[in-house]
């Protein structure tokens, strides 16, 4: 055998050794270690975080906020988006899955200011609700991370998973939400933090449509929203209360890393869009500006509760449920009264009394 051919030889049998984390496996295999690791990952059971929210499309917007869930279930945060503050807690809101339209419009109906649509995403994939389609390795951050794009078998959200190539932890899922306030595009990405497994950043991209009873007409929205979050600066044990109005300097956004986040995997786009925030972190110059934007914080929330709806969304990841505020949609008009559809005509009405 020619010593040049023997050399193309070896390097080619190295390249494929290289691949051999992979490839060794059969595809299922990798679902089998993932759904190990995920039924072992420990929950926090008090945490705190900050959160850094923003919109594009349909609504525009920018929205930070510091979150905090106790051993005992109860929650709270204190979110600013723009020069208004706003509370939320569990004893506020009242969570109504996003597929149940009627329980949905009835608490819309009756109790506007407490409806927070809410969806359960399940990370789990096994055998038998997955199929693997493709396998291949490739780079996420400084790690290597093996990518697999999956069928669901019994209508799972998971699209792609994207995981330690060493842990099988999951590093990125991407997901398909659909329901009967339309559908959405749903990337994650986690991190670890001290011993949990945390989300680090998300995107989504969602088509309003939202929900009505059935026989009655459908809301539509002129386009779709695109909402950018970033978790960071986790403590656990730390469940001293909020305060009840942020201070001013504190509430102002905090510039978000640009340039560092990685591509979403279906589109090849950033995942989130480069928060370019028009708001000053740094200090006011006056003591009259400060007294003008502590003024404004304490002023209360006087927006309408049948225009601004907060949505949230709950990652199942083995015996874990990591509840996430997703954003405040701005619906720009209410949603009722409602009208039925007219079998006379082809014509679809917004919501209200006005014309189409």
């Amino acid at each position: 055998m020619p010593y040049t051919f023997r050399r193309r030889w070896l390097v080619l049998a190295l390249w494929f050794v290289g691949q051999a984390p992979a490839w060794s496996q059969p595809p299922q295999d990798w679902l089998e270690r993932y759904q190990k690791v995920l039924q072992a990952l420990e929950a926090p059971s008090e945490r705190r975080f900050e959160q850094q929210i923003q919109t594009f499309g349909w609504q525009e917007g920018i929205t930070t906020g510091e979150f905090v869930f106790r051993a005992d279930g109860g929650w709270e945060a204190n979110l600013t988006e723009g020069d208004q503050f706003y509370k939320i807690a569990h004893n506020r809101l009242n969570l109504v899955t996003q597929s149940d339209r009627l329980k949905l419009y009835s608490e819309y109906i009756e109790r506007p200011e407490r409806v927070a649509p809410h969806a359960i995403v399940d990370l789990g994939a096994t055998a038998e609700t997955y199929r693997v389609e493709t396998v291949e390795t490739t780079r996420l951050g400084a790690g290597e991370a093996v990518r697999l794009r999956l069928v669901p078998l019994a209508g799972g959200p998971l699209r792609e998973l994207w995981l330690d190539a060493a842990t099988a932890l999951p590093r990125r899922a991407v997901i398909y939400l659909a329901g009967v306030w339309g559908s959405a595009d749903y990337t994650v990405d986690f991190q670890p933090v001290e011993r949990y497994w945390l989300p680090e950043r998300s995107r989504m991209q969602i088509k309003m449509n939202f929900w009505v009873p059935v026989g009655f007409t459908r809301r539509a929205f002129a386009g779709p929203v695109d909402i950018g979050t970033t978790y960071r600066d986790y403590r656990f044990g730390d469940t001293a209360p909020l305060p009840a109005v942020p201070t001013a300097v504190a509430s102002k956004p905090a510039l978000a890393a640009t340039g560092t986040t990685e591509t979403q995997p279906t589109t090849g786009q950033p995942l989130g869009k480069p928060l370019e925030l028009s708001v000053s972190t740094q200090k006011s110059t006056s003591v009259l500006a400060e007294r003008i934007a502590q003024f404004n914080l304490n002023k209360p929330d006087l927006s309408n509760p049948l225009t601004r709806i907060n949505v949230f969304v709950t990652l199942k990841m083995g015996s874990q449920q990591l509840l996430l505020y997703l954003f405040r949609f701005n619906s720009k008009q209410s949603l009722v009264p409602i009208e039925p559809v007219n079998s006379q005509s082809d014509t679809i009405k917004l919501f209200g009394t006005g014309s189409p």
